[in-house]
């Protein structure tokens, strides 16, 4: 679902125009002086160490209904992205986790308006149930990833994880 755009200021309901602010076009109201600044907002995703595989989710709801991702969702309003990742993992898992480090940060572009956090955690204790945007929860080993991995983002650092992990298993 697309979002409308913004056509009209939210603090005096003047029509907004277009500015050019830092060397980019911003919406901007004429009478109130107020900007829209289109910024990302910032998602968390969290690979989840578990018998040797990782941890999957399968979703319940659009975008991708019923394809697998890593746990994850959007940062709360002052929450640290550690906590968010932590407690995004327990919403949709049930696993409370320990977070070990931060992965990578990438935003998917093609009009998708998001930063993603994506981080590497242990299990600490809970237990393995789907939880609230989850139909189904999964632990998988590298051969026995699903083929409908949701995101490229998630497939790609699926695909970089495991290839660490093999690298350290070895050393």
């Amino acid at each position: 679902m697309r979002v409308p755009a913004l056509k009209t200021c939210p603090y005096c309901a003047a029509n907004l125009g277009s500015v050019e602010i830092g060397g980019r076009d911003r919406l901007a109201c004429p009478t109130c002086d107020f900007v829209h600044w289109n910024n990302p907002k910032p998602v968390t995703a969290t690979v989840i160490q578990h018998d040797g595989g990782i941890v999957l989710v399968r979703r319940k709801f659009e975008p991708f209904v019923d394809d697998w991702c890593l746990p994850g969702g959007f940062i709360e309003a002052t929450e640290h992205p550690a906590e968010s990742a932590a407690r995004e993992v327990f919403e949709e898992t049930g696993l409370e986790v320990q977070v070990s480090r931060l992965l990578d940060a990438a935003a998917p572009g093609r009009g998708i308006n998001v930063v993603i956090l994506f981080y590497e955690a242990i299990p600490t204790g809970g237990q393995l149930i789907a939880g609230d945007d989850a139909s189904e929860v999964g632990s998988f080993k590298q051969h026995e990833l699903p083929s409908n991995i949701a995101f490229d983002l998630h497939r790609q650092v699926i695909h970089r994880w495991f290839e660490s992990f093999s690298r350290q298993s070895r050393i």
